[in-house]
């Protein structure tokens, strides 16, 4: 009964899956220009004005079209996962001029700058959207930078809870994925 059940979910999940369109690839596309100009921006803009403004500006711009992208693809539940996952690290991005906080005791506990000091409070990490700041200073902590994880291969990073919430919305795009080429195959 069970398969029986499972069979029914699958069939009707991928019946409501697109069978691929040219469009739906521009978009994909799209999404992955945003990421990339996100990365280009954090890595190749100086943290000083005007680059900061700039920096700070294309990286809020492409989040917002990334939302927007995910919206595009609402009918997929992965879709609307990593949409929440952006929201929620926006909000306290917004609240710190489109940088993401992160409580100075939160780093410095991490061991991931070690030479991370007192004076770095108020600033950009290098190479980051993260700015350093006290904990009290931090608005929507609840959706800040505070999980530190330590991953085979990457290494250590501090995470949102949105971060989280992203990473199982990509999880579930991949079986989506895998639930509409299997579907395709059929």
């Amino acid at each position: 009964m069970f398969r029986r059940a499972w069979s029914t979910v699958e069939t009707r999940t991928v019946a409501r899956l697109p069978r691929g369109s040219a469009g739906e690839s521009v978009v994909l596309a799209f999404a992955v220009a945003m990421y990339v100009i996100q990365e280009l921006a954090i890595t190749h803009l100086g943290r000083d004005d005007p680059d900061a403004i700039l920096r700070r500006g294309l990286f809020f711009l492409t989040t917002c079209a990334l939302v927007l992208v995910a919206f595009h693809f609402r009918r997929f539940a992965g879709a609307w996962l990593i949409g929440i996952g952006i929201v929620m690290n926006v909000l306290p991005m917004a609240a710190h001029g489109g940088l993401m906080p992160v409580a100075y005791d939160t780093v410095r506990e991490s061991g991931i700058l070690p030479h991370l000091s007192e004076a770095d409070i108020g600033h950009q990490l290098p190479n980051s959207k993260d700015i350093v700041l006290e904990r009290e200073d931090i608005h929507f902590y609840i959706f800040a930078d505070r999980h530190t994880l330590t991953l085979p291969g990457y290494g250590t990073n501090i995470y949102s809870a949105g971060d989280f919430v992203l990473f199982a919305g990509l999880l579930v795009v991949v079986v989506e994925g895998a639930l509409l080429l299997a579907g395709a195959g059929q």
